[in-house]
């Protein structure tokens, strides 16, 4: 079974264009040949058809040339030749069988391969759909209700049932096809989407929140009453540490604080980029005490990291500015607080809160 998968999904020689149409006729193509020996027998041990059985077995014949040329030919040639060799297989069994053994309903069957295999919106489709209609009414006056000239006679009801198993298979091989195709482009389009909201909310850096995703939540939290807390953080001589290890070390130093940040603050706020070594803290749900509670071992952590550079180790600190959220001003006023305060923690020493 292995194998035959792998024989049924080869790619063909045309590297240029999908095989997935191609996939779809094989999986066709040996539909239709089950169908012939089914066919097969039924002529040559239940009707005794000699005609019927040479039939079967040209059609045996053309299947297995059409399933060769779809290894070598482009996609085009391959729907051409089995849309043209279905519809003479369709012409050949009614005419020889009558209508009542329901080969005719095959024509609906190509033209939905014939609609999704032909790319774009063309007049081919539209003419092809047309003779497949007229052939279709050719067939209902001209043979419903007289006799065929092969009589399926006790076979009938056999045949019919064989026939309409065998086009809801091929149906649901389209189906299935390119309804897969579909979901997973649907799938593709979600997760794209997702990363583009992801990376519309997110700082590229270090993963934290960015300004505009940051004011979408605080908004949030205003909009419901509830107390909270904010605080401006700063990186102490951050730009001594650019200038004396370079700037991808200083990318480090904000990733592993950014961590830090991320992970003291997850049971009780969040932590965002403000902008260069600025980060804003939100104490959700924390008045200003129990924020400077908090922030206190914040600070804490962030002098417990060490980074190393080379042979020498590189020692953190930080400054903050914390202020408990006011509504009687705006949130720019009160990021404006915060930021004064962390102003006059840098003019006074650095490495301290003030609150």
């Amino acid at each position: 079974m292995g194998k035959l998968f792998d024989l049924i999904n080869k790619d063909t020689k045309h590297k240029n264009e999908s095989k997935r149409m191609t996939v779809i006729i094989r999986q066709l193509i040996i539909t239709f040949m089950g169908l012939s020996v089914f066919h097969l027998i039924i002529d040559a041990f239940f009707v005794k058809s000699f005609k019927g059985v040479i039939l079967w077995m040209v059609m045996l014949a053309v299947d297995a040339l059409t399933m060769y040329i779809s290894y070598q030919a482009s996609k085009s040639v391959i729907l051409a030749l089995f849309t043209l060799q279905k519809v003479l297989w369709i012409m050949v069994a009614v005419l020889l069988f009558g209508w009542e053994g329901g080969f005719q309903f095959f024509l609906i069957l190509l033209v939905i391969v014939y609609s999704f295999g032909e790319a774009g919106y063309n007049r081919k489709k539209l003419l092809f759909s047309f003779v497949s209609f007229a052939l279709f009414v050719i067939f209902l006056l001209f043979f419903k209700g007289n006799p065929a000239r092969i009589p399926l006679e006790h076979a009938d009801k056999s045949v019919q049932v064989v026939n309409a198993l065998a086009f809801v298979i091929m149906v649901s091989i389209i189906s299935f096809s390119f309804s897969k195709e579909s979901q997973h482009m649907e799938d593709k389009l979600i997760s794209y989407n997702n990363q583009l909201r992801k990376q519309a909310s997110v700082d590229a850096l270090t993963s934290l929140y960015n300004r505009r995703s940051t004011m979408e939540i605080v908004n949030d939290i205003v909009l419901q009453r509830r107390v909270m807390s904010i605080c401006i953080a700063d990186i102490d001589f951050f730009k001594k540490i650019n200038d004396s290890y370079g700037h991808d070390f200083g990318d480090t130093v904000l990733v592993a604080i950014s961590e830090v940040l991320k992970k003291q603050t997850e049971d009780y706020g969040f932590v965002a980029r403000w902008g260069g070594e600025e980060f804003l803290i939100v104490f959700a749900d924390l008045n200003g005490d129990d924020a400077y509670i908090k922030l206190s071992g914040i600070r804490d952590a962030v002098k417990d990291l060490t980074l190393t550079h080379g042979k020498e180790e590189v020692k953190l600190k930080m400054t903050y500015g914390l202020t408990e959220y006011d509504y009687s001003k705006s949130f720019e006023d009160n990021i404006k607080e915060a930021d004064e305060k962390l102003y006059l923690g840098k003019q006074n020493g650095r490495d301290m809160i003030v609150y």
